[in-house]
């Protein structure tokens, strides 16, 4: 697993654990084992610690992570292998030879905490560096608390812990992470003159120049204020950090331990761990083993709406030539400002460069002629939610594309089958469901309605997973999965409106259970006439999910849509989207209670949130019974990913299951008398299976 080779002085050891040089608790061992031996060596000056040529480490094994989290005592464990990454880290620190990381590709976790024990560090242009355990609800464990500030300063070191977010190679050179970088094929060789020359080690621990900067802690203080108080990790990165400041680097490395081994303690850090692995297997789809999925070298999109516009910048960001058909000239050319402006800014925030903006822009190209969508290799329509405009869109793009060509569809709700008929060639036919905004929403449904081609979904799914997304894939059938879970939702919040419930009130208690957004200022910024078209379809294939409250369609009868004409729910001022209580949503709310001589009361926030959820909750079971989804971890990724369900609660199925299923069979038993048959359990629900 470490390659040891002694050449002109300088020892070279080589990370060699396929595929991606996971470090496990063998490898790191190993690795111990390895750098005392070379520290013994009379032959030796320097060592090279490296990896592949274009991959240093994929960070700690994240298995480690999962066995921890489904262990009896996740906490010992923890502790556990903080002790033990810390303590071999420790050794390569203390080597009395000069040991130089040289580094390429992705340098995240304890990967980059390896790099950062070693006495001088040199990469390829184009790596990355990272702390992403945040994400995980997890702090670092093998000294990043303490070593990151010593070389980077407090200010950025807390950056980088607290967000997760990534830095590139130019940047770490610049706030002294790295000290050289050098084109990948000098890499070793710059790495073994560093190592042969250097006179002494350098150790990280050791360094304080960086560490005068009080005013960084304050400021992660403020940070921290805004953070949920179920999600420790970062409270427990801001103790390691300061102790290594205001105390010592051991201080540091104690607090990591006893940190590392509370936030695993908790359910919160389980969850995320659980959304983590939930969303690496929905890729995974057995089905299609074997399947052929074909490389879509070009691909086109009907429509330049919100939602083509988003879909076709996804597309060129991944690399692949775009041109998108729409009737309509004006839209073709909001559409393409729409994509420059969103490209400029993020020239302006540094995340591309003018010369990669220049490229991208250049994959796109826009027409009304339906010639041009001819040579693509799938084609993705994404034109108004009516049955009709897609049949007669999809006949076009049949007509236009070569018999090869994939279709795919971008509905939210509509049946494939339904759109299908009348086509040539069905079995080419597969939806692709993204969410707005297309270009920075990370899931998108993939879904196969039976007599589809193995290939065609393959290929969907291969796309999905090309532009970065996470492909879920669902079963053919209306609402697929997330808004056949999602709706039944947004419902419930405007039924509670109506039975008295304060619009800021429901929406105060699901932020506080951790969504985003309260589902009335999210339907506010969907738009009100899309909910009330979608519950059209929705209630038409599932009576059991009762009718939408008359509000929502009393509010766009008065042409109240929401945000998009400043009056919905809420009351918007021109360019500000921050919802204002509204006055005549009041009264209209009086309106409807006496035309249905509801009698409203107050209700509890604990009592919004139990029918909220538990509506959620109740449907998610519905779906897993009827298969619409493969396996219930896809309904947990696919609720957090999609409509923002807190991922330190794990997705909807988990959260049902950490309250347990028991008393959520009796619960949504007790709602369904008292409020209505929308609760009623599924069979296998009501029967405990």
């Amino acid at each position: 697993m470490v390659d040891y080779d002694v050449s002109q002085g300088v020892c070279v050891l080589r990370l060699n654990s396929p595929p991606v040089n996971a470090l496990t608790f063998a490898l790191v061992e190993e690795l111990r084992a390895a750098v005392r031996r070379a520290g013994s060596d009379p032959a030796v000056r320097g060592i090279v610690l490296t990896g592949t040529p274009t991959h240093f480490s994929a960070g700690a094994d994240v298995n480690l992570f999962r066995e921890l989290a489904s262990a009896a005592a996740p906490a010992a464990g923890a502790e556990r292998m903080a002790r033990v990454f810390q303590e071999a880290f420790q050794e390569v620190e203390d080597s009395p030879r000069p040991v130089v990381a040289a580094v390429a590709g992705r340098m995240m976790g304890a990967a980059l905490e390896l790099a950062m024990a070693c006495h001088f560090r040199i990469c390829a242009r184009g790596a990355t560096f990272g702390m992403p355990e945040v994400h995980l609800g997890i702090l670092p464990g093998a000294g990043g608390t303490g070593r990151l500030p010593r070389l980077v300063g407090p200010a950025a070191a807390l950056k980088m812990l607290l967000t997760g977010e990534a830095i590139d190679a130019d940047e770490a050179l610049r706030l002294g992470l790295v000290d050289e970088v050098c084109d990948g094929a000098a890499l070793l060789e710059r790495a073994g003159e560093m190592a042969r020359t250097a006179c002494t080690p350098r150790r990280t621990s050791r360094l304080t120049a960086k560490l005068a900067d009080a005013a960084a802690l304050a400021e992660a203080d403020k940070l921290l204020s805004k953070g949920r108080p179920e999600v420790i990790a970062p409270r427990k990165i801001a103790e390691a950090v300061r102790a290594g400041i205001a105390e010592c680097f051991e201080a540091a490395l104690q607090r990591e331990q006893s940190g590392f081994a509370e936030c695993m303690a908790t359910a919160a850090t389980r969850s995320k761990i659980h959304v983590f692995f939930a969303t690496r297997e929905t890729g995974k789809v057995p089905e299609l083993a074997g399947a052929e999925a074909a490389e879509v070298s070009r691909a086109a999109v009907i429509g330049m709406g919100t939602m083509g516009t988003g879909i076709a910048q996804a597309l060129i960001a991944a690399g692949i030539p775009v041109v998108v058909r729409d009737e309509d000239e004006a839209a073709l050319g909001r559409g393409m400002e729409r994509v420059r402006r969103s490209v400029e800014r993020r020239v302006e925030e540094g995340k591309l460069s003018p010369d990669g903006a220049g490229r991208m822009l250049g994959l796109l190209s826009v027409t009304t002629r339906w010639g041009a969508v001819a040579d693509a290799d799938l084609v993705i329509e994404a034109v108004y939610e009516n049955v009709a405009t897609k049949r007669s869109v999809i006949a076009a793009i049949e007509a236009a594309c070569r018999p090869s060509a994939i279709v795919a569809s971008n509905t939210s709700t509509l049946s494939l089958d339904v759109l299908a008929a009348g086509m040539r060639r069905p079995e080419r036919l597969v939806g692709m469901h993204f969410f707005n905004p297309a270009h920075r929403m990370p899931l998108v449904e993939i879904v196969r309605r039976d007599g589809a081609a193995r290939a065609a979904v393959a290929t969907a799914l291969k796309l999905a997973k090309s532009l970065r997304k996470t492909p879920v894939l669902v079963r053919n059938r209306e609402g697929f999965l997330v808004n056949r879970i999602f709706i039944p939702y947004l419902k419930e919040a405007f039924w509670l409106l109506e039975e008295g419930a304060a619009p800021e009130a429901i929406d105060a208690a699901m932020t506080e259970f951790g969504f985003p957004m309260g589902p009335l200022a999210l339907s506010d910024m969907a738009g009100l006439d899309i909910l009330l078209a979608t519950d059209r379809v929705l209630s038409g294939a599932f009576p059991r999910h009762g009718a939408l409250s008359a509000i929502v369609a009393r509010l766009v009868e008065q042409g109240c849509l929401g945000q998009k004409t400043a009056a919905g729910v809420y009351s918007y001022a021109p360019g500000d989207h921050t919802p204002r209580p509204r006055r005549e949503t009041a009264e209209l709310v009086r309106q409807v209670q006496a035309g249905r001589r509801v009698r409203p009361r107050a209700f509890t926030p604990d009592e919004i949130t139990r029918r909220l959820v538990l509506r959620m909750a109740c449907e998610a079971f519905y779906v897993l019974e009827e298969g619409i989804a493969l396996r219930p971890s896809d309904i947990d990724a696919a609720t957090v990913l999609g409509t923002g369900f807190p991922d330190f609660r794990g997705g909807v199925l988990r959260y049902a299951n950490d309250l347990g299923l028991g008393r959520v069979r009796a619960e949504l038993e007790t709602l369904a008398r008292d409020v209505g048959e929308r609760y009623a359990p599924p069979e296998s629900l009501a029967k405990g299976r």
